[in-house]
């Protein structure tokens, strides 16, 4: 399922979301791939951004947008504003970041009902996810989407671990509406609906413990999802593999 700004069927929440949304983020720029290649921003210093990021540059540019990962500073600033800024085409998110810092009101409201609820003892089942997932979404300004949520929880504070919060952080992409075609955005929520917690921690580590991003990235697309990236093709860059997938994820 695709998702966009708005969408959220309480009124009174999606009031609520709009309103935040609009006092955070201001009007849209010119996106950076008017100039050219697709811009999928990172967070500096951050092994999961560079690894999800990756993943997604692969993943377009085999479905026909060429994409580069770039880092752009943005600690603190939601995923949607970098990409409403102009400053990339796609940003890397998590639902319950997003949340608070669209809609602080909305998120204490949500953490609250997770305390108080039956499965209050974890914020991270299905069923806080898929709401949390539901009021970021809702918070959205105009001019940006994303896709399913990820079950992989990723944008941990320093010192802590993924899903350790109040609020479940499934990982999202965050994009500029109507930039990608039907088959880049499917084979985006294909793959980020079989990553899970355990696989981004296990390839975080690999990459800090001195593994390249692309050969682990590599390894867990053909692992998990029956996608193998072709090393052995003509059109090979620095890297010494292309981007040419020799099976590619349903469409």
């Amino acid at each position: 399922m695709l998702h966009t700004s708005g969408h959220h069927s309480n009124k009174v929440l999606a009031a609520l979301a709009c309103a935040a949304a609009l006092g955070v983020s201001g009007c849209a720029a010119s996106s950076p791939s008017e100039e050219g290649t697709y811009v999928i921003g990172i967070q500096p210093g951050s092994t999961e951004q560079k690894l999800l990021g990756e993943m997604y540059r692969v993943l377009l540019t085999s479905a026909g947008s060429p994409a580069e990962v770039k880092e752009v500073d943005h600690k603190g600033v939601p995923a949607v504003d970098v990409v409403r800024s102009g400053q990339a085409n796609l940003a890397i998110g998590c639902t319950g970041t997003l949340l608070a810092q669209l809609n602080p009101q909305l998120a204490e409201e949500a953490a609250e009902e997770i305390r108080d609820s039956a499965a209050g003892e974890d914020a991270n089942d299905d069923s806080a996810s898929e709401n949390v997932y539901e009021f970021a979404v809702g918070s959205f300004p105009g001019g940006v989407m994303t896709v399913d949520p990820s079950p992989a929880q990723g944008c941990a504070p320093e010192g802590e671990a993924p899903g350790e919060g109040e609020l479940p952080t499934n990982v999202i992409p965050v994009f500029a509406k109507s930039e990608l075609n039907r088959t880049q955005v499917n084979r985006i929520n294909f793959v980020n609906r079989v990553l899970s917690t355990e696989d981004l921690a296990a390839m975080v580590d690999d990459v800090n413990s001195g593994k390249n991003v692309g050969d682990v990235m590599e390894k867990w697309l053909l692992e998990h999802t029956k996608v193998s990236v072709d090393s052995r093709s003509e059109d090979e860059g620095d890297s010494g593999q292309s981007d040419n997938l020799v099976e590619q994820p349903p469409v």
